[in-house]
């Protein structure tokens, strides 16, 4: 692949990423916890997110491979590491869909409140036509991409303008920053962790980059202060016009309708959440099978699932991520309880894999110090600690705020046990050490 994308490239696409279903979706559930303190929430969640995932921008600035932080953690980890880190993904894409489709049917139930009712028959069907759009081809939604992002953005501005023209002091007078306490803010920084995820794929972009050792770490950081600065900005605007009983629990569309004129309240629901989570449907669906084609072609998933139909090359890993995303909706399980499932068993997997790189400065010794890190092994070590220790608070809010904690416990284990079942027993090939074996022989 052309190595062509500069930083500016990678910090756009990480931006781009982190913005769009996940701020209209859950930050109502994140201010119900804390109130105001929503801001600070979403300041301590990415700290955490950027923490429990530092050692992928230091690991690509030493390795230079395709395959972003499943190749990392196949080549650094255990083989055994690779087969949590596949299992947890299939598990976090189905989950995400499920995420946006029911926050999808949610406002479209605002646009038509008759539709309230049939609100799992309205996200199984709207889950439909986008399997339906994926199968049938992406080409034209990929050419109005750029003008429904640039209508999200637009959206999202209007929204801040208004929540600061109508900025109110004294609504909210007399209430404490924290509404619910420290304990209040760690549930809602652990629950907008979920929405502070996605700048970290810019390292999926691999050799595509100019300069993938230095741009993807630098492109890693930029895009996380970006995305959090706006997302702060938009926290602050939802949180200081109404007094925390008004809009406790609120999306951010209904906190929209109470500020914005009608028509520019429209434009907000339907360009704004209607196209960001719409986007986020297609696109996400879109890219989603391909990593699941890849794990499967490993090994760690049935073969089945790496392969396509013989008449029309359609990839039946489609049909398998369709069938398991509708399961969560009609179980009717609540968004939140539904984010913080996937949360426990991603920080899980996420501290495993911290453990076992601890040595990678040791191991790979010739290869740390060729790439000219800054980073010392001594440093290295500290930040994998910290990765730890982050993943470890969030594990155990989001693990403390979830209503299925017997499902969700098993869940996580049952992903750990898939994945030293099909290390200990399946036909393994991981490409991306076949790949660093090559050049290190070339």
């Amino acid at each position: 692949m052309e190595k062509k994308l500069n930083v500016f490239d990678l910090t756009s696409i990480g931006v781009g990423t982190i913005i769009g279903a996940g701020v209209f979706s859950m930050l109502g559930y994140g201010i119900a916890y804390t109130g105001r303190g929503i801001v600070l929430a979403l300041f301590l969640a990415m700290a955490l997110v950027i923490l429990q995932s530092i050692r992928y921008p230091i690991l690509a600035n030493v390795f230079e491979l395709d395959g972003g932080m499943y190749a990392l953690d196949a080549l650094t980890c255990p083989r055994v590491c690779a087969g949590f880190t596949a299992a947890n993904d299939v598990f976090f894409k189905l989950g995400t869909q499920s995420v946006t489709v029911i926050a999808f049917a949610m406002y479209l139930e605002i646009l038509f409140p008759a539709l309230v009712p049939y609100r799992k028959a309205v996200a199984v069907l709207v889950l439909t036509a986008t399997y339906a759009c994926v199968i049938a081809g992406t080409k034209f939604a990929a050419r109005v991409q750029n003008v429904m992002c640039v209508c999200m953005y637009a959206a999202l501005g209007l929204f801040v303008v208004y929540g600061l023209m109508n900025y109110n002091p004294a609504a909210y007078a007399g209430e404490p920053m924290l509404i619910n306490g420290v304990s209040g803010l760690m549930m809602a920084a652990a629950l907008m962790s979920y929405t502070c995820n996605g700048f970290q794929y810019v390292i999926s972009m691999g050799k595509a980059a100019k300069n993938p050792k230095r741009d993807l770490p630098l492109a890693f950081f930029l895009a996380a202060l970006i995305a959090v600065s706006l997302y702060a900005i938009i926290g602050f605007a939802a949180t200081h016009v109404y007094s925390y009983g008004e809009i406790a629990g609120l999306g951010l569309g209904d906190i929209a309708k109470r500020m914005m004129p009608d028509g520019l309240y429209m434009f907000f629901l339907v360009g704004g959440a209607l196209f960001a989570l719409g986007t986020s449907l297609v696109g996400g669906s879109a890219a989603s099978y391909q990593p699941l084609m890849a794990s499967a072609q490993d090994g760690w998933l049935p073969a089945i699932l790496g392969k396509r139909s013989k008449k029309r090359g359609i990839p039946y890993a489609l049909g398998f991520l369709y069938v398991a995303g509708v399961i969560p909706v009609v179980l009717g399980i609540d968004l939140n309880d539904m984010v913080t499932m996937q949360l426990v068993p991603l920080g899980t997997v996420i501290m495993i894999g911290s453990c076992f790189t601890m040595n990678v400065p040791s191991r790979f010794e010739k290869e740390w110090r060729e790439s000219g890190i800054r980073v010392t092994p001594a440093l290295y070590k500290f930040l994998n600690g910290l990765s730890i220790l982050a993943s470890a608070v969030l594990v155990t809010y989001c693990f403390l705020s979830n209503g299925y904690k017997v499902v969700t416990l098993l869940i996580t284990a049952g992903l750990l046990l898939y994945g030293w079942l099909r290390n200990r027993f399946g036909h393994i090939e991981i490409q991306s050490q076949k790949e660093y074996a090559a050049e290190k022989e070339s």
